[in-house]
């Protein structure tokens, strides 16, 4: 791959438009022992983090509300859909009209991972096995039961499933918000800023680290959400 890229790079022949991979190299190494690097990744994070336990927390309190209420189902369908269907340049923009450039960042994120959270989980609720919830009735499992035993582990399983990806697509937005809202300290600053200044190597560069950022927080929550699972003891 960096073969192919450098090849190209030699092809083009315009830094500017296609930097060389050690061109990138040495802009990475230059970002990361800057000044305020650590800042810039921890406040992205801090606002990254703030919009993803929100959303988590609201997926999975209204999906379950919703899984067991069908009123509340119906009324959150089409407030769900609209948020599937908006395009995130025009949530972007919004929140960066009715708020700040510091929590803009902080509400796209919860709109764009609100819905994926909450369909899994109202999902999750609502299409338990009809002959397992027949064993439950027969076996007359208390309510308590029920949801320990049954309602649970589906939606833990749905949310295993979905997690790491939200948390990801949660920092992908939030980083594309930060560009346009240019916070101080900010990942999404160091790419506008990057991208003003024509520096393309320091474009992928910052690119790269976000990169490693999301990959980094979808394989943490994966593991979270592998050692919450019980071990089978013999």
């Amino acid at each position: 791959m960096l073969i192919t890229w450098q090849i190209l790079a030699s092809i083009v022949d315009n830094p500017i438009k296609f930097p060389t991979p050690i061109a990138t190299y040495f802009a990475f190494v230059e970002i990361v022992g800057g000044q305020y690097f650590i800042k810039e990744i921890f406040y992205t994070l801090k606002r990254t983090s703030i919009g993803f336990i929100i959303s988590f927390m609201m997926g999975v309190s209204l999906g379950t509300v919703a899984g067991f209420c069908n009123p509340i189902y119906y009324f959150m369908h089409p407030i769900v859909s609209i948020q599937r269907s908006m395009p995130t340049m025009g949530v972007i923009l919004l929140a960066l009209i009715w708020l700040n450039r510091e929590i803009a960042p902080i509400l796209v994120g919860i709109l764009i991972a609100f819905p994926i959270i909450y369909s899994a989980v109202v999902n999750a609720v609502r299409n338990i096995d009809k002959q397992l919830l027949e064993m439950t009735q027969i076996y007359q499992f208390t309510k308590r039961k029920k949801l320990c035993h049954l309602y649970y582990p589906s939606v833990k399983s749905s949310l295993m499933a979905v997690t790491s990806t939200a948390i990801g697509l949660n920092i992908k937005v939030g980083i594309a918000a930060e560009v346009l809202s240019q916070p101080r300290f900010a990942i999404g600053t160091g790419l506008q800023m990057e991208k003003v200044a024509l520096n393309t190597a320091g474009v992928l560069a910052w690119s790269v680290i976000a990169i490693i950022l999301s990959a980094t927080c979808e394989w943490l929550i994966s593991q979270l959400f592998r050692l919450s699972v019980p071990k089978n003891t013999d």
